[in-house]
């Protein structure tokens, strides 16, 4: 409760005293390291892609890299800036390099269900 009788700091004197605010903290920025050129973040997203085809949805392809499903589904989209971080984890489900990833030669082939021809 407020004490009334004590001349407020701000506006009239009888308005309670405003609460102190809290210093804002810097923000921190990304690190350079991990940053994609515009060709590694294409090869990303195809990579996403490819791989939601071959394990059949973005849930499965969660479950198998840990990352959540509509993390993945924001990555796949052309618009988006996929980080080092991403490609890491992406590279490590499709059982390649980094380097196989980043430079677009992931070939994902989907699995065959029935008798072979």
């Amino acid at each position: 409760m407020h004490d009334l009788s004590w001349p407020g700091s701000y506006g009239q004197e009888n308005d309670p005293p405003c609460p102190p605010t809290e210093p804002e903290t810097p923000r921190r920025r990304k690190s350079g390291a991990l940053m994609l050129s515009e060709d590694e973040a294409r090869h990303v997203r195809v990579a996403i892609r490819k791989l939601r085809r071959a394990f059949g949805s973005f849930r499965a392809l969660s479950a198998m890299t840990g990352i959540p499903a509509s993390t993945l589904r924001r990555a796949a989209n052309p618009k988006s800036s996929p980080t080092g971080t991403l490609a890491i984890r992406i590279a490590a489900a499709a059982g390649v390099a980094v380097e196989v990833l980043l430079g677009g030669k992931l070939v994902v082939t989907t699995p065959v269900i029935g008798r072979a021809a």
